[in-house]
């Protein structure tokens, strides 16, 4: 009788094998969904202060502190990073990884979003997609000089991050600071 059911099972075995592989064949994967838009939840001000203010701070920081100098608990008090030997993210690595965040920051500017008075950010327009790809290059020579750990160099690269930061201001956010019309489309 073992012998019957040994040979019984032996016998339905590759069907039901069969069978499964038939029934997943007959299935097509559906394809994926194209990945949704990215949504913006802050408004310009909100996102450049979250951002790119805080990591420019800390390059900027390096034309007058040594992240590893004697100075460097008293450098960057407003910025994302303190300078202590306690904190493996301050120093140069600190440095380092806010030029590295400055050159990850273009999707987000490039997100459709509104400025903090209500009108759409100029996300479309051709001078703030190149001021945004100024501000990767800027991010771009900044790391670079904080792999060296120089601040001469350091001096260099905050001036090349002020001209790309300089480059959007000057259009978009200092254009009449009295009547709140940052952030406003320039007339062609």
């Amino acid at each position: 009788m073992k012998t019957n059911t040994l040979r019984g099972l032996v016998m339905t075995l590759p069907f039901l094998f069969l069978g499964c592989g038939t029934a997943e064949q007959s299935t097509a994967a559906a394809p994926d969904p194209p990945p949704a838009a990215p949504k913006a939840r802050m408004n310009l001000l909100q996102l450049m202060r979250a951002f790119p203010f805080p990591h420019s701070n800390v390059v900027f920081d390096t034309q007058g502190k040594d992240p590893v100098g004697p100075e460097k608990l008293q450098s960057m008090a407003f910025s994302v990073y303190r300078y202590n030997d306690s904190d493996a993210y301050a120093g140069w690595t600190g440095v380092e990884n806010s030029a590295l965040a400055l050159t990850e920051i273009a999707p987000l500017l490039l997100t459709p979003r509104l400025c903090s008075n209500g009108n759409p950010a100029p996300v479309d327009r051709e001078d703030w997609k190149a001021a945004v790809q100024g501000l990767v290059e800027a991010g771009e020579v900044a790391y670079k000089a904080a792999l060296t750990k120089n601040l001469d160099t350091m001096v260099d690269a905050s001036g090349t991050l002020a001209g790309a930061c300089s480059a959007c201001h000057d259009v978009y956010r200092d254009v009449d600071l009295t009547g709140g019309q940052r952030c406003s489309i320039p007339k062609s």
